[in-house]
């Protein structure tokens, strides 16, 4: 390599950094075309532009992951310390400058300095989340984070804090890849072979790193290496490659300027497979996507641009029948429309019914299962207070551990609902594009002119509305019982607090269950209306299309010989222009699907 670093940008990541501004500058040209009518492209060059690589940092407690974000950005902004450390993870991104804002379960967001981040994402400065953090959101102007990389440190597995682990398991749905750390300091246990199986789950991108090399010499790393495959190879059935590194060494070379530093830490031959990896995976899909988007608008309007022109040279009763079959057709489409709404109606039934009922009823029993051990084992460490610190504690354990499983809870699921809903969007996709095409193709037959039917996808999101309500307001009657609770004998007083403690702990769960089905049932259904919505605009704005070209033709036949000249010059004039960007769109799908294939 040359005496950049790796925090560069790679060949890879250039060669999809430049097909993106080649886009985004397509777009725009086409928003000023008159001739294409109805085009998403806002909303296509927004995929573009927020479009995102979501790499989970994840392992054992005490690996090195934060160095290797560190090491990887090229700055010292995360905080390390030789203790069990994140407690929360973070997500960085690209700013134009170091902002950190921290993102509370309730909604509030707070930006705080950099000097003051470990207070909310170490287990010292914020314990078993005290705080009621969501997450800890990072902008940085690194090359490496420039083309929508987001880069997500999660706490380490296997730690005294089961929390931290949760909150690692959090992240796994949301991975585009995931860096698995080892290091050579401590072999692979059965934690983290049991860890890898549930990532497995989530994520078949996969990179292994074997961190902290510099403390072994070559023969010595090579066995390490040997080892670690043997083991991974047999917990996955496949042999894997291992990446050797040291995020310590990469980063005193990022920060001392020192190349030579850099490529010893062998970080650089990672940093290029993994930017590859990026734009050959994912970076050409979207740009094929939204290629192919735009090729299936040039097409249509290259189609109602025809029909127009044809439609002012054809004899006048010929054209009449042409229109009659048109409107006998259109009308199968609109019955063809109906049969789509009752069968998208079903599956998002189905979904609520088959998925999210069943993912309620298994969470609520493993929830309250567990946190009825714990419960007991606070009641024992506890039960030595007071009764009133007593209930104060022990409610206080109840309502931070709930929060806390079901902020989990939820973001998986919402990952998990969001993907069927997708699988079935992309199934009703090509149904209605199997509709529309037929109708275009119906129409380029009937008046004889060419059209081409281009293949399309559509993706699902949305996002969640969402509050706890932990403390009703208790009537007199038990207002009246938690008084003469605390007013007796500490004995007797211990075992009600214990029973009360358990009952409300059934109760915030069955709470929260309830809210969150409901909010999940509401955007299941507000998704399906939305994508109902967009699905048959389609339709519509097909027969629309189709339609008011013909009646164009038909209204400019009527004028003068000159006029219609003129008018069928504009509509030549506008068909170059369109095969002009179709052959240029052309040129980036190729060129992205030959990077895709070699």
């Amino acid at each position: 390599m040359s005496e950049k670093t790796f925090t560069d940008t790679s060949s890879a990541m250039s060669a999809y950094s430049r097909l993106k501004g080649d886009l985004v500058r397509y777009i725009d040209e086409m928003l000023a075309m008159e001739c294409i009518r109805g085009c998403p492209c806002e909303e296509l060059r927004e995929k573009i532009e927020t479009n995102a690589f979501n790499l989970v940092v994840v392992g054992q407690f005490k690996r090195g992951k934060t160095s290797l974000i560190n090491a990887l950005l090229g700055a010292d902004i995360l905080p390390v310390a030789v203790v069990p450390l994140t407690s929360i993870a973070t997500v960085m991104t690209y700013g134009e400058a170091l902002r950190i804002r921290v993102y509370f379960n309730d909604g509030n967001v707070a930006e705080i300095r950099p000097e003051s981040l470990p207070e909310y994402v170490t287990e010292k400065g914020n314990p078993k989340n005290v705080k009621d953090v969501n997450e800890v959101v990072v902008t940085y102007p690194s090359h490496y984070l420039k083309d929508g990389v987001r880069l997500i440190d999660t706490p380490g597995v296997g730690s005294i804090y089961q929390h931290n682990t949760d909150v690692a398991y959090r992240y796994l749905p949301k991975s585009d890849a995931v860096l698995f750390l080892l290091s050579v300091d401590q072999p692979m246990s059965r934690a983290e072979l049991d860890f890898l199986k549930d990532v497995r789950e989530y994520s078949n991108r996969i990179f292994f790193l074997l961190n902290k090399a510099d403390y072994l010499n070559e023969n010595d790393l090579r066995e390490s290496i040997d080892f670690s495959k043997n083991v991974l190879k047999e917990a996955t059935g496949s042999d894997v490659r291992i990446f050797p590194l040291s995020a310590k060494l990469a980063l005193d070379g990022e920060l001392n300027k020192a190349a030579g530093m850099v490529q010893k830490s062998m970080l650089p031959r990672f940093s290029e497979t993994l930017n590859t990896f990026l734009m050959e995976e994912k970076g050409t899909v979207l740009i094929i996507s939204v290629t192919n988007n735009l090729l299936r608008m040039i097409s249509q309007s290259r189609l109602e641009l025809e029909l127009e022109l044809k439609s002012l040279t054809t004899p006048l009763d010929e054209l009449q029948q042409k229109i009659k079959a048109f409107e006998a057709r259109k009308q199968e489409v609109l019955l063809e429309k109906r049969d789509f709404d009752i069968l998208l109606d079903g599956e998002t039934k189905r979904l609520s019914r088959e998925i999210l009922d069943e993912d309620i009823t298994k969470f609520r029993k493993d929830l309250l299962a567990r946190e009825q051990v714990h419960l007991e084992e606070e009641f024992a460490r506890t039960k030595s207070l007071p009764l009133k610190e007593l209930k104060e504690a022990l409610e206080e354990m109840v309502i931070g551990h709930v929060k806390q499983a079901f902020n989990i809870w939820r973001a998986m699921e919402d990952d998990r609902l969001a993907k069927a809903f997708e699988a079935i969007c992309r199934r009703f996709v090509v149904k209605i594009d199997e509709a529309v095409d037929a109708l275009l193709k119906f129409s380029s037959d009937l008046f004889e002119i060419p059209f081409e039917a281009i293949k399309t996808d559509a993706l699902w999101s949305a996002k969640s509305r969402f509050y706890y309500k932990f403390k009703e307001q208790p009537g007199g009657l038990e207002i009246a019982s938690s008084s003469l609770t605390l007013a007796l004998p500490k004995f007797i007083g211990d075992k009600i607090i214990l029973k009360k403690m358990q009952d409300y702990l059934v109760r915030a769960i069955d709470l929260q269950l309830g809210r969150s089905g409901n909010d999940f049932e509401e955007r299941i259904q507000k998704s399906k209306l939305d994508f109902r919505w967009e699905m048959l605009q389609r339709i519509e704005a097909t027969i629309e299309g189709i339609g008011t070209a013909v009646e164009k033709g038909m209204t400019q036949r009527s004028k003068s010989e000159g006029e219609v000249e003129r008018r069928s010059e504009e509509l030549r004039e506008s068909l170059l222009a369109l095969d002009e960007m179709r052959d240029r769109l052309t040129n980036i799908k190729n060129y992205a699907e030959g990077t895709k294939e070699a």
